[in-house]
């Protein structure tokens, strides 16, 4: 997973707006949790663990996105990752 430094001042652009990091990923985190809840995974890890997963999992997806927003945007492209 890629090192991200967190801070208050952390955020993702896209496009001409600005989306901040930390409500982004709390939301996107309580999706993923919620997600593997219904797995069998969930039998076997606590609800600690879980969450943990979805955080972490929440962050490297912001990461990745940030990267490939920032590369789309330094080509001149309006977004399309299929190249």
């Amino acid at each position: 997973m890629a090192y991200r430094e967190m801070s208050d001042v952390t955020r993702i652009q896209y496009l001409r707006s600005d989306i901040t990091i930390p409500s982004t990923v709390y939301e996107v985190a309580a999706n993923i949790y919620a997600a593997y809840l219904g797995t069998e995974e969930a039998k076997s890890k606590t609800d600690k663990e879980l969450m943990t997963k979805a955080v972490l999992d929440a962050i490297e997806l912001a990461v990745t996105t940030e990267q490939i927003l920032e590369s789309a945007g330094t080509r001149g492209e309006s977004g399309n990752i299929n190249k």
